[in-house]
């Protein structure tokens, strides 16, 4: 018997997935290996703080996006730079170096349950823009995204994603990065606008404490990875079209309004994201940097 967290919300859109396979592997693992699911962040503890518990062991294996495990691990925030599938990583060396990486703190990444799913800024009513310079905003944010919203000039609020909704409800923060997909139940009532185009991709690893994963047997782990594999095949299909049933709901169902930025203005919006993500990187590691910028991005 193994133990499993996830860093959001049991029952949530991103611990979802590894619910399933969880499930999964409890059905197919009767004999070899079961997993004890203990929940999602915050009822579990701090959401920042998972990955870095699995990498101490107090959990054997975990959901979780790498921003959120920086504590163990601080360039593990690239995953949300990937611009590749993962299979194209694993073909191009990408996955066998960041394994690497992640072995140096006890963690190991053995599969991606989302990926493709762009961030977007979102607003409250009265706080729409004309232009990618987000001055005089006050922003919550998370990691993913802090140093991009500070690059275009807001200021910005990092706390857990539960606190979103009164936030904005009280007037604290006026808007918010989060995903296309797995907006939770109510932040519609207090956001008005979503900021196209989104940046950046959604990133949740499976991750697994290195010493525990080594000392499964072979059976064990072969049917983990397999059942972990499969999960990920499917996840960009199923992220594909989640983002369709979730552009339709915002603007149909909770009549949102998109501010679109297009020619330059995208571009700036883009490249700001992208060069802001890449800075962190480098100053977290600058020769890491440069190697994981070869296998993840397309350039």
């Amino acid at each position: 018997m193994i133990t499993g967290a996830s860093c959001l919300p049991e029952g949530s859109y991103f611990s979802k997935r590894f619910e399933n396979f969880v499930a999964d592997v409890n059905e197919q693992g009767k004999g070899v290996i079961q997993i004890n699911y203990l929940g999602g962040a915050p009822a579990i503890g701090d959401p920042f703080s998972v990955g870095l518990k699995i990498a101490k062991g107090a959990y054997d294996i975990g959901n979780c996006t790498g921003a959120y495990y920086q504590s163990a691990l601080p360039i593990a925030d690239v995953w949300k730079l990937l611009e590749r599938t993962p299979d194209e990583l694993r073909e191009n060396g990408g996955w066998d170096y960041i394994t690497r990486l992640h072995r140096e703190v006890n963690l190991v990444p053995i599969a991606r349950l989302h990926y493709g799913v762009p961030f977007h800024l979102y607003l409250g009513p009265d706080n729409k823009i004309d232009s990618p310079d987000l001055s005089g905003l006050h922003l919550r944010v998370s990691p993913i995204y802090t140093n991009f919203f500070q690059a275009m000039g807001a200021t910005t609020q990092q706390t857990s994603s539960t606190d979103i909704f009164p936030l904005m409800e009280n007037g604290t923060i006026v808007g918010y990065g989060w995903p296309i997909t797995g907006m939770r139940p109510g932040w519609e009532t207090v956001t008005k606008y979503r900021v196209d185009p989104g940046f950046y991709e959604v990133d949740f690893q499976l991750l697994v404490n290195a010493k525990m994963w080594d000392g499964l047997p072979q059976e064990a782990r072969d049917l983990i990875q397999k059942i972990a594999l499969e999960h990920e095949a499917k996840a960009g299909e199923q992220d594909a079209a989640d983002i369709v049933s979730a552009q339709k709901k915002q603007i149909d169902e909770f009549g949102f309004e998109v501010i679109k930025f297009e020619g330059e203005e995208a571009e700036a919006w883009l490249k700001g994201a992208r060069e802001a993500g890449w800075a962190g990187i480098a100053k977290i590691n600058e020769e890491q940097a440069k190697e994981l910028r070869k296998t993840f991005a397309k350039e």
